[in-house]
Parts: C-alpha cells; sequence; structure tokens
C-alpha cells in the first residue's frame, strides 16, 4: 500500500477476508497505514529530526507503568452531588440576602 496503493484491487481484498479479516479491520490497516505515511512523509519534509534511544526507553517505560491515560476520576455518587447543589443554593441565596 505504502509504495503504490493504486495497485491495490479486489483481489487483494478477497485474500484479506479469507485470512479472516473483516472490513472493519481492513478500513483500520489502511487508515493507520495511511496515516503513517502521511507523518512519515511530513517529518521528512519538515526536517523533524528523531527522538534519541534514551527518550524512546523513557517512553516506553511511562507507557508500561502508566498506559496512555489516566485512569478517569470516579464519579460522585447522586447523593454527594445533590448535596453539592443544595450547598450551592444556599450560598447563593444567602449572597441575595446580604
Amino acid at each position: 500500500m505504502v509504495h503504490d496503493s493504486t495497485t491495490i484491487g479486489q483481489g487483494d481484498v478477497d485474500v484479506a477476508r479469507k485470512a479472516g479479516w473483516s472490513d472493519e479491520a481492513l478500513y483500520d490497516a489502511i487508515t493507520v497505514c495511511s496515516l503513517f505515511q502521511f507523518y512519515n512523509n511530513w517529518i521528512d519534509a519538515t526536517g523533524v529530526s528523531d527522538m534519541p534511544a534514551i527518550g524512546y526507553q523513557m517512553s516506553g517505560q511511562r507507557l508500561a507503568t502508566q498506559g496512555y491515560a489516566r485512569e478517569p476520576a470516579p464519579k460522585k455518587s447522586a447523593s454527594k452531588k445533590s448535596a453539592a447543589k443544595r450547598a450551592k443554593k444556599t450560598k447563593s441565596v444567602k449572597r441575595r440576602k446580604s
């Protein structure tokens, strides 16, 4: 796909489907390959330099220990939300009376 995407045809799709690839999986694979090709071309054309080896090591260590994103904060329970709303209303009423 990277060298000449115009040569990909129905025969290629049929082979991938016979190997167990779904239409969604093929779409995702084509999208990822296309994006990487774009990024590689952009990096080459703009002169962006590669990270040093230590940068990759540090990034790998961070991903291995912390993952890609932080865990979402736990949601407040309904009773806590209601209490917070009541407290906020009480404060605004007190301010108006002042």
